[in-house]
Order: structure tokens, then sequence, then C-alpha cells
């Protein structure tokens, strides 16, 4: 059968194809996608990129360029892409340089510095995503939905225990618009509560919990929205960047996009 969107595998080296290639095949698999290796270089010597048996892209250029095109240019619906927290900042593996990468990216983004365990048919066995008092993403929900439906994944909604009634309220509002859009899709789910902070995000809070385990788990995480940052974001950089620096886990990470790409309602 022919493919017309692709989960882009992206190599910055052949020896990110490690990490990379088996997750971006086995969400291939899963998803009933394509895939396509893409790598992207400065001098356009990226003649590795033919030796994986896979469709393959190399360009000449910066890979911001690449990245904001994918869904257009390339049908991307899910982006694969190494991390590497000592690599230099000219690498896009190095955590401040994926995360500018991919600052525009219209598809989702998944983030790993570990290699697909053995058992790849059941990766991930358990999904998690966070639900606070803010405004929630429609797109958050829908993405975790696919590892219930495609991956066969167990879901798991994480909360803070709230002390401030205003905000009990609010995160109650979000369970309910949670609960209505997964018994309509026909999603189970369950939930877990997490002390509240006043100084870290839900999910960073969860990523140094003992809920996951690198084994097994996947976290989807919305990027901070540029004009909801606040000055914690400024002196320790935005939670997307402290995610990536102490998380063990894989992370699906969406940007707050008007026109994001998903894979249907």
């Amino acid at each position: 059968m022919k493919k017309d969107q692709f989960v882009i595998a992206c190599l910055e080296r052949e020896d990110d194809a490690n990490i990379v290639l088996p997750m971006a095949r086995h969400c291939a698999n899963r998803l009933g996608k394509g895939i396509i290796v893409l790598n992207v270089s400065a001098d356009g010597d990226n003649d590795w990129i033919t030796r994986f048996g896979h469709p393959y892209i190399g360009l000449r250029g910066d890979w911001k360029t690449a990245i904001d095109g994918l869904p257009t240019a390339f049908g991307g619906v899910l982006a694969v892409t190494a991390l590497n927290r000592e690599a230099p900042r000219s690498s896009i593996t190095n955590p401040n340089t994926l995360l500018r990468t991919f600052a525009d990216c219209k598809i989702a983004y998944l983030v790993t510095s570990c290699q697909l365990p053995g058992t790849s048919n059941q990766w991930p066995q358990a999904t998690f995503f966070s639900l606070d008092h803010r405004r929630e993403s429609k797109e958050k929900l829908i993405w975790a939905s696919y590892m219930v439906r495609f991956f066969g994944s167990k879901l798991n909604v994480v909360t803070p225990d709230y002390r401030d009634a205003g905000f009990r309220e609010k995160l109650r509002n979000n369970l309910q618009f949670t609960q209505k859009m997964y018994r309509s899709l026909g999603v189970d789910y369950t939930t877990e509560i997490i002390p509240a902070s006043n100084f870290h995000s839900p999910d960073l809070t969860l990523v140094n919990s003992s809920l996951l385990t690198p084994e097994s788990s996947l976290l989807v995480a919305i990027t901070t929205d540029k004009r909801d940052r606040d000055l914690g974001d400024l002196v320790a950089g935005p939670q997307e960047l402290r995610l990536l620096k102490q998380s063990t886990v894989p992370i699906l990470f969406l940007n707050q996009r008007d026109d994001l790409y998903v894979l249907c309602d």
C-alpha cells in the first residue's frame, strides 16, 4: 500500500540511528504510516543515510527550515529525534538547540535518549500526561489517546493535589472535559495525584516521581507558550528545557499552535 503520511526519523549523525530508527519504525508500524530518514547538513555530506533500507532525504542547509516544512514538504505526522545532554550547542541533539530547532514544528516530535526495549511491540506500556488548572490542549489529549488506540498503552492522567479552591475548580473543569472527550473516543484511563508545587509544573514533578519507568513509559507534554513565560522561565529556562534535562523517559512534545497537525479527531 502506498504511504502518503510519514514518521520522520531525524538523524544528525549515523550513530543516532541506534536510538532513533527503532522508535521511528515502531511508531510507523503502529500508526500505519511510512518512514523517511532525514538528514540536513551544511555541506551535503550525508551519503550514509542510504544504508538503512528506508526512503531517505538528504538536504544541504539548516535543520530549522527542514523541520518547519515536515508536514507540508514531507508529509510528516510525527518526528523522532535523539537527545544528547552532552552534545555541543552546534548539535540539534543538544537540549537548547533541539528546542530552538523544533520551536515552530507543526507536528508532534518524540525526543529520546533511551533505546527501545527488546519487547518493542509492547512499548509504551504506560502513557502519562498532566492536567492542572490552566487551559488544556485538545491536541495533547488526542495524541495521548493514540497511544491507547494504536499502541495498546495504558493511559494515566496525573493531577496536582491543589489546596486552592479556585485551582481545584479549574482542574475539575479540565477533568470533566477530558472525561467527556475520552468517553466519545472509547478510551479508558486512570488518574493519579501528585503533590502540587509552587515552583515546578506538574510535568516536572511527574518526571521526578516513581510513577514513570524508563523501559516502559512515555510522557506527552505541551511546550510553553512564549506569551505565558514568567520570571522562573527566564532564570531556570522554560519547562520543556528542564524536562529534557531531568527526564529519563521519552517525551512526546506538542507545540502550542493554532495550526498543529494531528492524525484524526
